[in-house]
């Protein structure tokens, strides 16, 4: 069986706020596996008429920054080499003068922000290219979001929550209403062992260049449910966890056919051969439940060895085991092969960061199109440029391929980014960001090839 490629989620640590999705009409998630919904709908990039409906807005836009521009941030100043920051990532550096104050409450401390976005596509539905369906459209977001973390010494409680609601100018049965609650607690046992554990629920939204996403009908909702409880100890050098999620999906209306529970079980060891460099032994194993889909029950299980970086110029992890996953549909069988699992982030200088992530294993997210397993394989790149203090540069590129090995059918998906965040100062972010998403599939049961282009730019008033 040749293994297939799946997207990559190359969205970096939230930006401007935790949660928020800004003008970014994407979103990741998954605990054990990945939810196929990728992105969401993209904008058209110098052409028809987006000329007409963009362009008045980039002109005003681009006055603004000019007018808005502090004059003590047109000097860049390298970090020094006894700068403690000097060997983190562009984005996790600590920028005193721009981070969010929030509000101190005794032992908790109040973070927030609000996101204003607007963005252009010229492919709303991520249709067939050239046919009637293959429309342009405006879309407008505004995204609340808060979180209050405790401060204490020892022990750690988390509780926060945030909304995302979307209005289209043309289509407006593509509005929809997203929403999360999340909580999550840490309780520390002696200095070497940490209980944890975590709560989430959500409302979202499948968007439509999901490769299996519905060309027509309204879009396809459902509640997710997320529950997890872990253990940390560390043993001189080495470092073992165990920790247990279990995942729901509800879909809602005519999509019910495809909830499903899954639980699971996850285990990892670490141990330092020294400061920089250590040995990495990764165990998951679960159990997928599909309430009216029988036949994709399932059982997995994953082990992969590896090594964990830690170094002025590099840190992360790669991976690489065996998978296997048994269907109870004899007629599927039993699918395995290589697995991988990656991150690096390599810091090419002090002011720019490039970040390599690769995944692969086995999923069988049901669709409206396709209701059987595929293998999936994933990989990308990541560079964020430091250009100011308050100015940072990104480019992206991701490629992936599901190989349905059950069925005649193989998708193939690349999508790039560019884009540039701007801190005006504690309060205010700018965003602008260019999206090319494009699928290519095959097959006796392909589903539909489709390019889209975004353009957007975002506002992120935070507390």
């Amino acid at each position: 069986m040749t293994p297939s490629k799946r997207p990559v989620n190359l969205v970096g640590p939230a930006f401007p706020a935790p949660g928020a999705s800004c003008c970014d009409l994407s979103h990741g998630s998954g605990n054990l596996r990945s939810n196929p919904a990728t992105s969401r709908g993209s904008g058209s990039s110098f052409g028809g008429g987006l000329n007409v409906r963009i362009y008045p807005f980039v002109s005003l836009f681009a006055a603004s920054l000019i007018a808005l521009l502090p004059t003590h941030a047109m000097a860049q100043q390298l970090p020094s080499e006894n700068d403690q920051q000097a060997s983190v990532s562009v984005r996790d550096r600590d920028r005193e003068e721009y981070r969010p104050l929030g509000v101190h409450l005794g032992g908790f401390d109040l973070n927030g922000a609000i996101d204003f976005g607007i963005a252009s596509t010229d492919n709303l539905f991520a249709a067939e290219s050239g046919t009637p369906a293959e429309v342009d459209d405006m879309i407008y977001t505004v995204a609340p979001n808060a979180r209050l973390t405790s401060n204490w010494s020892r022990h750690m409680v988390q509780v926060g929550g945030g909304a995302e609601w979307r209005m289209h100018e043309d289509f407006s049965n593509e509005d929809s209403d997203d929403w999360y609650l999340r909580a999550a607690g840490r309780v520390d046992v002696g200095d070497s062992t940490a209980i944890n554990g975590s709560a989430r629920a959500s409302h979202e939204t499948t968007p439509r260049t999901d490769p299996d996403s519905p060309l027509i009908g309204e879009p396809v909702e459902y509640d997710r449910n997320t529950l997890s409880a872990g253990v940390t100890h560390r043993f001189s050098r080495m470092r073992v966890s165990l920790d247990a999620v279990q995942d729901e999906y509800d879909y809602n209306n005519t999509q019910n056919f495809r909830d499903n529970e899954e639980t699971g079980l996850r285990g990892r060891l670490e141990a330092e051969l020294s400061p920089r460099i250590g040995l990495l032994l990764r165990a998951e194993t679960d159990e997928r439940d599909y309430d009216n889909t029988p036949n994709l029950n399932s059982e997995g299980q994953s082990i992969l060895a590896g090594v964990t970086l830690n170094t002025d110029l590099m840190r992360g992890e790669i991976a690489v085991g065996q998978f296997e996953r048994d269907y109870d549909d004899p007629t599927v069988g039993t699918f395995d092969g290589v697995a991988i699992a990656g991150s690096l982030e390599w810091y090419v200088t002090q002011l720019t960061t490039l970040t390599f992530t690769a995944r692969q294993d086995a999923d069988d997210q049901i669709s409206v199109t396709a209701g059987l397993p595929f293998i999936s394989t994933e990989y990308g790149a990541r560079i964020d440029h430091e250009l100011r203090r308050n100015i940072i540069l990104t480019a992206a590129a991701r490629f992936g391929e599901r190989d349905y090995d059950a069925v005649d059918r193989s998708d193939e998906v690349r999508a790039y980014e560019v884009g540039a965040d701007y801190l005006l100062n504690r309060r205010v972010a700018l965003r602008a960001r260019y999206n090319y998403d494009e699928s290519q599939s095959d097959g006796a049961l392909a589903g539909r090839d489709y390019e889209a282009n975004r353009f957007s730019l975002g506002l992120s008033l935070r507390l």
